[in-house]
């Protein structure tokens, strides 16, 4: 027998994997090795501030039965005990929900899924999401395949949400920066808070329109980095942030490079904190430089054109000016939210994307809801 042996290591590729759907991927592979029946593996996120479950990531995520989906987290559910007490669900036939009302639950026995595994995931001891496995065999998740999946299930959990959460963590400390510099300014934490949500729903009416490729993750980080759409502001002056007047030209030209230092700032921010991989980092670039481009090359700051503009960067723009509209400022009353919608009709015409306004307009109700989670505080 040789003394020394090299072997290879099977989650080396989880090194060289550029987004998390990647990552899960390579860590399904190998698990399939152990137990071939689990058939899938998915990540729903849980918003604390909604109560909602959505999509996130699974694999093989070409065959996923589930995308762009998102739900309330019911209190007498299964799943929400799941949550609440820590305890892993077992369902040996998930045939038991063929008559069940939940559009995900039939989505899954349609596909022909069997049996499903479900481990809660935490993060500071908060409910943070959900791990599902699940296979085309009835009561797979015997003791020699579980024996596997509860420690894959913690690989998978810290793997995710530890790069999840260090990403949040500097986008919360970047939101943190701007609030205190900009304490007299307009942009409050709830409407940082509305327009991530309209942003979400924004790109998911696109892609259920077809009308553009996004991936859960995608309108994820999307939606994560919109906040920081006005990053840029730190390195205006008080002077001009702060003016109660009309600003003169200079001083406009100033506040308009906002756009510039923006991009600027998370270059270098990405560049001294090895943030390079985190996945689609580069939407972050694009909102911070490019929120305030117009479709007709009128904006700034390089004056882009239609589909030159990120698609991010156009969402965004519509996100913002929606929710600037419809809130009260030193120098307005709010505006209805029907005269906000001919607004953005009317900038659709040569300002603003006229899909990404249209997915916002056509969506009142879901509209409405945003607005009463996320109200002003008086």
């Amino acid at each position: 027998m040789e003394q020394i042996v090299f072997r290879e290591d099977p989650l080396a590729r989880l090194g060289t994997a550029s987004t998390y759907q990647e990552q899960l991927a390579v860590v399904h592979e190998v698990l399939q090795k152990r137990c071939p029946g689990i058939d899938r593996i998915s990540i729903a996120l849980y918003d604390i501030k909604t109560h909602s479950l959505k999509t996130f990531i699974a694999s093989p995520a070409e065959e996923s039965p589930l995308t762009n989906y998102e739900a309330i987290l019911a209190d007498d559910s299964t799943l929400s005990r799941v949550g609440r007490d820590s305890t892993p669900r077992i369902v040996n036939d998930l045939r038991i929900y063929e008559d069940h009302p939940s559009v995900h639950s039939h989505a899954l026995v349609g596909h022909g899924y069997a049996a499903s595994y479900t481990h809660p995931i935490y993060f500071n001891r908060q409910l943070s999401g959900f791990i599902f496995f699940n296979s085309f065999h009835n009561r797979y998740f015997r003791e020699r395949v579980l024996e596997q999946v509860e420690v894959f299930v913690h690989l998978i959990s810290e793997m995710i949400m530890n790069d999840l959460a260090a990403t949040r963590a500097l986008v919360a400390a970047m939101r943190t920066s701007v609030g205190m510099v900009q304490k007299h300014d307009l942009e409050t934490g709830s409407h940082l808070e509305r327009m991530a949500r309209y942003v979400r729903l924004i790109a998911s009416v696109l892609v259920k329109r077809g009308l553009e490729k996004l991936d859960d993750e995608q309108i994820e980080q999307i939606a994560l980095f919109s906040p920081l759409h006005d990053v840029g502001k730190i390195g205006i002056p008080d002077s001009i942030l702060q003016k109660p007047d009309r600003l003169s030209r200079d001083e406009r030209q100033v506040m308009n490079s906002h756009t510039v230092l923006g991009r600027h700032i998370v270059d270098e921010l990405i560049c001294n904190f090895g943030f390079e991989r985190v996945p689609y980092i580069d939407y972050l670039r694009h909102i911070a430089e490019l929120h305030h481009e117009s479709m007709d090359g009128s904006g700034y700051p390089h004056g882009l054109r239609g589909k030159e503009i990120t698609l991010e960067a156009r969402i965004v723009a519509v996100s913002d000016i929606f929710d600037a509209l419809t809130t009260h400022r030193p120098y307005k009353e709010p505006w209805s939210n029907e005269h906000a919608f001919a607004m953005l009709k009317l900038m659709s015409i040569d300002k603003l994307d006229k899909d990404c306004v249209n997915a916002l307009v056509d969506n009142p109700g879901k509209v409405e809801m945003i607005q009463q989670q996320f109200a002003e505080v008086a």
